[in-house]
């Protein structure tokens, strides 16, 4: 118990010696946290849009495929029938 009030103590003590130059490093540092702060967000906000654009881009090519996957599925029937009609004749 006695540790704690005097770790409290000195605690205390080095509160109230912190210097008008202390502060203003403290300060300056948040100053530039915040600095590096804003500029991870807007980093983070141009590599979601580059997602959201990358993801739009791929759901284009994801629904051309498909329609060329048809495309050809429907040429593949084609052929067959028209093999099948040439054959029975």
């Amino acid at each position: 118990m006695r540790s704690i009030s005097l770790a409290m103590a000195g605690a205390l003590l080095l509160m109230g010696c912190a210097t008008s130059g202390d502060m203003k490093k403290l300060e300056d540092r948040v100053g530039a946290l915040e600095s590096r702060t804003n500029a991870l967000e807007s980093r983070i906000a141009d590599v979601s849009a580059k997602a959201d654009r990358a993801a739009a881009s791929a759901s284009a090519a994801e629904a051309s495929a498909r329609q060329a996957a048809q495309a050809a599925d429907d040429a593949a029937r084609k052929s067959d029938a028209m093999f099948k009609k040439s054959v029975s004749k």
